[in-house]
């Protein structure tokens, strides 16, 4: 798995980085600070720790740490889908209790919740997306063979 982290982490920054910036200034009004490039990079760094949790709820449930490189089971589905809604329902409703945003009149809303659809959607489809890439590069990578010494070659170590 020491290949899937690292995979996981860019896939994710990626994912989560584009859709903070190209969803952000359109639905959200920060009320602390500006929509700064710092501002999408902090929200993505957010969700790169939501991503690790969504991991790590999805291991307990499966009791499998090596779920993500495996066929996925419809518990593996449902724990990653549930942890996904449930993260970005809480954190939305913590961040609008806490006044560091709040939505502008366009923004979608979950029914019956004050939460944008949004978050909610970004989660829901970008986890899977960020496991699912990260297992794909991660399995090219691990199947790449290991570059050979040419025949007759001298070798440094004698």
């Amino acid at each position: 798995m020491w290949v899937f982290w690292p995979a996981l982490a860019l896939v994710s920054f990626v994912l989560h980085f584009i859709w903070e910036y190209v969803q952000c200034e359109a639905f959200f009004v920060h009320l602390r600070a500006p929509a700064s490039m710092a501002a999408m990079l902090s929200a993505t760094l957010g969700d790169l720790v939501l991503t690790a949790l969504a991991w790590l709820g999805t291991a307990l449930v499966s009791w499998n740490p090596r779920w993500p490189l495996q066929r996925w089971t419809p518990r593996v589905w449902l724990s990653l889908l549930g942890l996904a809604l449930a993260l970005s329902v809480a954190v939305e409703l913590h961040a609008l209790a806490m006044h560091w945003w709040r939505y502008t009149a366009r923004a979608p809303r979950l029914p019956a919740t004050p939460v944008s659809l949004l978050p909610v959607l970004q989660l829901v489809l970008l986890f899977p997306l960020s496991f699912g890439l990260a297992r794909a590069l991660t399995l090219r990578l691990s199947a790449t063979p290991k570059p050979q010494p040419l025949k007759g070659a001298s070798s440094w170590n004698g």
